[in-house]
């Protein structure tokens, strides 16, 4: 017998990691239909017997968004109460620059999450979070939808998207099996998971203790797998890896020198990634001088979130720093027209591929790096000159961190600017110093093998419709 799952994706970037997994190529006695708010010729690609579908449109007010981020910061301070680690409420929503009135808004959330942070609590701004979003002419629709659809299962792959909310809260009101996947390897730990489902995806048995230890309620009989993530599953696929010889002709890369790649962090926590990338270009160009091996810089900045202040530090260091960027801004698309690579991932492919190792500040671009084998450093010391609101010792502290106690080199530490020319002077025997580390530590935090994502999902999937 035939089975309908509708596949909610609220994000392009997590559409992309799933279509490169393989997991639109369903099985025989499966309907897929997906579900989302994606503007882009990337649904053009599924096949032919998967059928698309906008979300409606979204119409949550400031009383909903007040209470979705007291319950985050509620639920923190719980968790420092709880949990053996006390550090869960340095994942603070904090309003950055902006109006007096977000300032107000996010100080109250502050002083009320006092009163909040306990189970009952929580439940309590659950409650009214919950209602007031079905309430909405967004969850109306919803339920509408789901009505006149039937299917037998919602797949939700991104579980704190505030857009994620009604379609699963809808199905769960028509007694539908939601099944959500964790989208990212700190995301249990901030608090801000936005739905419930009845069943959840997780990236390793690392993570399917976080969920033991986070959400005890919701963790009911076997109702979590470790699937792993679609995040990693092209690095095993030769055809996003875009051929050498294109890709430094595209970007312009010295050929005679070898590639280090800096990877810039959202701006939210990478307010001083100019001045670390200025430090490393600034060696670079010392050691250049001194040595007949020759290094480059490239600079992947966040394509989501752009730091503008790397523009001076590429002017400035152009001799040995080059940014590569992404596919996706066709305002300076490097590759020729006529070649498409998959989104903004045959670009971060090639760009780890080519470099001899990663440099960054606390980004999860360390791991990418690792399993691409290369070695991945992070800058943990802090700036003379840095941003006031920027506390470099209080990134290290947060909570997904500590998945390093057990693997303690898997990522080298850069505790001083000095240090870089050793780094530089030693790199090839520091890559085989921590090979075996970093690996366990990668195995750690995402299941492998990482091309059986999408079957393992799958297995999970058969299991749980043949038991409706």
């Amino acid at each position: 017998m035939r089975k309908k799952i509708i596949s909610i994706f609220v994000g392009y970037q997590s559409f992309e990691n799933h279509y490169a997994s393989d997991f639109f190529t369903t099985p025989e006695n499966i309907d897929m239909l997906v579900w989302h708010n994606i503007t882009s010729s990337a649904l053009d690609k599924l096949p032919s017997h998967i059928e698309t579908e906008q979300l409606p449109e979204f119409d949550y007010h400031g009383k909903t968004d007040f209470l979705r981020y007291l319950k985050a910061k509620a639920t923190l301070r719980f968790n420092d109460k709880k949990q053996v680690n006390k550090n869960h409420v340095l994942y603070r929503v904090a309003p950055g620059k902006s109006s007096f009135k977000k300032q107000l808004k996010f100080g109250l959330i502050n002083f009320l999450s006092y009163f909040y942070a306990s189970p009952k609590g929580i439940q309590q701004l659950e409650d009214q979070f919950f209602n007031l979003t079905r309430a909405s002419s967004y969850y109306k629709a919803c339920i509408t939808y789901l009505q006149e659809n039937t299917p037998d299962l919602i797949y939700c792959s991104h579980q704190v998207s505030s857009f994620s909310l009604a379609p699963v809260l809808a199905a769960r009101d028509l007694n539908i099996p939601v099944v959500s996947f964790i989208h990212s390897w700190d995301n249990l730990p901030k608090g801000n998971k936005m739905l419930k489902a009845d069943h959840y995806f997780v990236w390793s048995d690392y993570m399917k203790a976080e969920m033991e230890a986070y959400y005890p309620q919701e963790v009911l009989g076997n109702n979590i797998t470790v699937t792993g993530t679609p995040q990693f599953t092209f690095y095993k696929k030769s055809e996003y890896l875009i051929p050498k010889d294109l890709f430094y002709k595209a970007y312009n890369l010295p050929e005679n020198r070898k590639l280090l790649c800096f990877s810039g962090n959202f701006t939210s926590i990478g307010m001083d990634d100019p001045l670390y990338l200025k430090d490393l270009a600034e060696a670079v160009t010392i050691y250049n001088q001194a040595n007949s091996e020759q290094y480059h810089v490239i600079l992947r900045a966040n394509p989501a979130d752009y730091n503008e202040g790397f523009k001076t530090v590429l002017e400035t260091y152009k001799e040995v720093l080059t940014e590569v960027i992404p596919t996706w801004n066709h305002d300076v698309f490097p590759l020729p027209k006529n070649y498409m690579v998959n989104s903004n991932l045959g670009v971060l492919y090639s760009t780890l591929f080519y470099s001899e190792a990663m440099f960054n500040i606390g980004s999860t671009m360390a791991l990418d790096a690792i399993l691409l084998g290369k070695p991945a450093f992070y800058c943990t010391y802090a700036q003379t000159n840095g941003h006031k609101d920027f506390n470099i010792g209080r990134l290290y502290n947060f909570v997904h961190f500590k998945t390093f106690e057990t693997h303690e080199n898997a990522v080298y530490r850069i505790e001083d600017k000095a240090k870089y020319t050793n780094v530089l002077s030693d790199l090839e025997a520091l890559e085989q110093q921590n090979r075996s580390s970093r690996s366990k530590w990668a195995e750690s935090i995402a299941k492998h093998p990482l091309d059986e994502v999408s079957k393992r999902m799958y297995d999970a999937f058969q299991t749980l419709l043949k038991n409706l």
